[in-house]
């Protein structure tokens, strides 16, 4: 019977001691997985009724998935914007006119016939509060018909100027239209203008 009793009291000693140490473990999963304090996903929205190749306007968005305020003077915050060809002629430029808001700054870079890509750099003057999904700029497309053919765009943005603790990159590096547009009313949209 004494030794019954010191087996199930070993037993259940071990038991508790996997017990913690799986619970040890999974807190430190859990921390892996927090929130982190700063982080900026990236994300497009376009009216349903835009047509590839027509004219319409695409708004960039950046929203804080991070739990605390986001904003920062020096380094300034900033995004690059790459609209590039999807489908027609190549090193052919397109009438694109950014815009601007809510204290950002959108600075046209230029197009770079090699790639046929025309580049904007969009800098942030105002925070970007926790859960906040800031409209930070739009690109107002002119029409794509050129003497060589209709030019069809899509569009990829990329953090370039964060905070030092922002060291998430999967939601705010080349950040292509195609996967992450949705229409004003939230519905998905291929992302290509």
């Amino acid at each position: 019977m004494k030794n019954k009793l010191i087996g199930r009291t070993t037993a259940a000693a071990a038991a508790l001691a996997i017990g913690i140490t799986t619970f040890g473990a999974g807190a430190a999963q859990a921390d892996e997985t927090a929130t982190p304090a700063h982080d900026l996903s990236v994300g497009y929205t376009v009216s349903g009724i835009k047509a590839k190749g027509y004219a319409g306007l695409v708004a960039v968005h950046a929203k804080n998935v991070g739990s605390e305020r986001y904003y920062s003077e020096f380094p300034a915050i900033s995004f690059r914007i790459d609209v590039k060809t999807d489908k027609g002629p190549q090193g052919v430029d397109r009438v694109i006119t950014p815009g601007w808001f809510n204290g950002a700054y959108t600075q046209d870079l230029g197009f770079d016939e090699k790639t046929s890509t025309r580049s904007f750099m969009v800098t942030l003057a105002n925070p970007v509060e926790a859960g906040q999904d800031q409209l930070i700029a739009n690109l107002d497309f002119g029409d794509g018909l050129t003497k060589e053919g209709r030019l069809e765009n899509y569009v990829t943005v990329t953090q370039v100027g964060r905070l030092d603790d922002d060291k998430t990159t999967d939601n705010d590096q080349n950040v292509d239209s195609r996967q992450n547009t949705t229409t004003d009313f939230g519905n998905a949209h291929d992302g290509v203008f």
